[in-house]
């Protein structure tokens, strides 16, 4: 377990399908839930650099989702409405009635559909540079026959381990721009590669239930007229995994939404640009307050 920065927290609450793991930071002000992405994720990998900038007037829970993280292991599919049914659990047990939710990847199609489903629990939404948002995802069938062939991801996983430098290009050029230094590089691909080698996989169950032949089978972009609350959607300039194009069709879809395009920066901007990204969060969150 990678330790917490100064002044998070971490505690844990045990479901019957197992114990979710999660942190928190702030004793006071509205309630803040991050939500990290799929793949070699979780709530400290994610979140690191904004948990304690947001605790400053804010309570903050940031959890490790399913089968990630501290929260494995995890009996039954962790699948989009199962992380949707967990929040929900862990709003109840926080006493939180209402939260801003920001969701990270992944996290961003579970933030949107907790919201579409839960409209009642939801002060405020951001959606970085997230999934479930398009119709169709770039090498759309090679994605899927990865996820069919049942080997891929645990291969994938074994080469990460066993090789740091090859770890490193993957994020450097996948999930960063490749162009410029990473903030704490090092440390991010020792907690990559302790979340890699304890899933055994660069997968989520997520990933199976949501990438289909020819076409994405969670797709919140027809319904996303319907959200109310106010919503901030960001996205990573250079993100090589998810489009940027994917987010200024969200952004166009939600009534009264504003998009922020961080230059110069990939599919973690939370990461990479963490002082850009930390600003365009509190200038939401301190909005909703």
């Amino acid at each position: 377990m990678t330790a917490p920065p100064q002044g998070v927290e971490a505690d844990q609450i045990e479901f019957t399908a197992g114990r979710i793991r999660f942190y928190r930071a702030g004793s006071s002000g509205p309630a803040i839930v991050l939500l990290h992405g799929g793949g070699p994720d979780n709530a400290l990998l994610s979140w690191r650099h904004a948990i304690g900038v947001l605790g400053a007037d804010h309570r903050v829970f940031a959890p490790d989702l399913p089968g990630q993280g501290g929260s494995m292991p995890w009996r039954g599919s962790a699948n989009q409405r199962t992380f949707e049914e967990v929040l929900r659990w862990l709003l109840d047990a926080w006493r939180v009635p209402e939260a801003i939710l920001i969701g990270l990847s992944m996290g961003g199609s579970i933030a949107a559909g907790f919201t579409l489903r839960n409209p009642r629990r939801v002060r405020g939404l951001v959606l970085v540079d997230s999934t479930g948002l398009q119709h169709k995802m770039p090498h759309q069938f090679l994605t899927y026959a990865m996820l069919r062939s049942g080997f891929a991801g645990p291969l994938a996983a074994k080469l990460l381990r066993l090789n740091r430098s090859f770890t490193r290009t993957l994020l450097t050029r996948g999930f960063f721009t490749g162009g410029q230094p990473v903030p704490d590089l090092e440390s991010i691909v020792d907690e990559a590669l302790a979340e890699t080698g304890a899933r055994g996989s660069i997968f989520a169950d997520w990933h199976a239930d949501a990438v289909a032949r020819k076409a994405m089978r969670i797709n919140h972009l027809p319904h996303l007229g319907q959200i109310q609350c106010p919503v901030m959607v960001i996205h990573g300039e250079r993100d090589a995994i998810v489009p940027v194009s994917a987010s200024r069709d969200a952004a166009g879809a939600i009534p009264g939404s504003s998009l922020r395009v961080i230059p110069d920066a990939g599919h973690w901007p939370n990461r990479e640009k963490p002082t850009e990204f930390n600003a365009l969060l509190r200038e939401f969150v301190n909005a909703r307050s």
